[in-house]
Parts: structure tokens; C-alpha cells; sequence
């Protein structure tokens, strides 16, 4: 899940991840499988927090928190999708 706004998104996200801001995320809980793994990532690892902090609170029980974020992401040269 990437918790960043549709503009950074859209400049470049993991291939499969799904947009939902965190400022939205709360509202979308319904959208997502609290019994799978969920890892959460934003710019340099934040907002990620926060979001892995609102999801375990929701009950989900496999949430990670992707260190470094997209920053992290693109220094080790992982593939990137824009759109």
C-alpha cells in the first residue's frame, strides 16, 4: 500500500502497489485483506509508519513498514512504474 498523495504516485511507485493516502487510509480499511500481509511505503518511511501504525490498530496482524521508502527503493535500483 502506498500511502503517498496520487501526484508522487504517479512520478513513480512500485509495479502492483495500491494508492491510498494516508490521509485516507482509515476510511479504506474495508479495501484491503487484514489477514494478508500488507507493507506499507511512502517517500522515506514516515508516513509508512503512521499507516502501519493505523492498520495494526485496526486489527491487522502482518502489516510491515518499508524502511527507507521509495528513496530506499530507487537507490537500489528496483523497478518503478509511472502512471
Amino acid at each position: 500500500v502506498d500511502v503517498r498523495e496520487p501526484h508522487e504516485f504517479a512520478a513513480g511507485h512500485i509495479p502492483g502497489a495500491r494508492l491510498i493516502p494516508l490521509g485516507r487510509l482509515r476510511e479504506r480499511l474495508g479495501d484491503l485483506d487484514a489477514a494478508g500481509e500488507t507493507v506499507v511505503v511512502c517517500h522515506i518511511g514516515q508516513r509508512s509508519a503512521q499507516g502501519a501504525d493505523i492498520l495494526r490498530a485496526a486489527g491487522f496482524k502482518r502489516v510491515y513498514n518499508m524502511r527507507g521508502g521509495m528513496v530506499a527503493w530507487l537507490n537500489n535500483r528496483l523497478p518503478v512504474e509511472k502512471g
